[in-house]
């Protein structure tokens, strides 16, 4: 019974774990991005090539190891326009 108890809370504290790993400035929904940065223009980031890419480009949010972001955030962390 008390395994029981213990995978329960840790169910429970699963979704604010992993929201707690969540980069800041980094989203996976554009509408997420857009509230963190109402003034700014989102973009699609590619982790993997730092490239960022505008609304409407034939990668923007098609690439599996991408983020939404602020386009002022992704150019201090050095991502580039691809």
């Amino acid at each position: 019974m008390h395994s029981f108890y213990v995978r329960l809370a840790v169910l429970a504290l699963l979704p604010m774990a992993v929201h707690a790993f969540q980069p800041a400035g980094k989203f996976k929904t554009e509408e997420q991005a857009k509230k963190h940065c109402p003034t700014d223009v989102v973009v699609w980031v590619k982790l993997s090539t730092k490239l960022y890419y505008l609304k409407g480009h034939l990668w923007y949010a098609t690439t599996k190891d991408g983020v939404f972001e602020c386009r002022k955030e992704a150019e201090e962390e050095g991502n580039t326009p691809g």
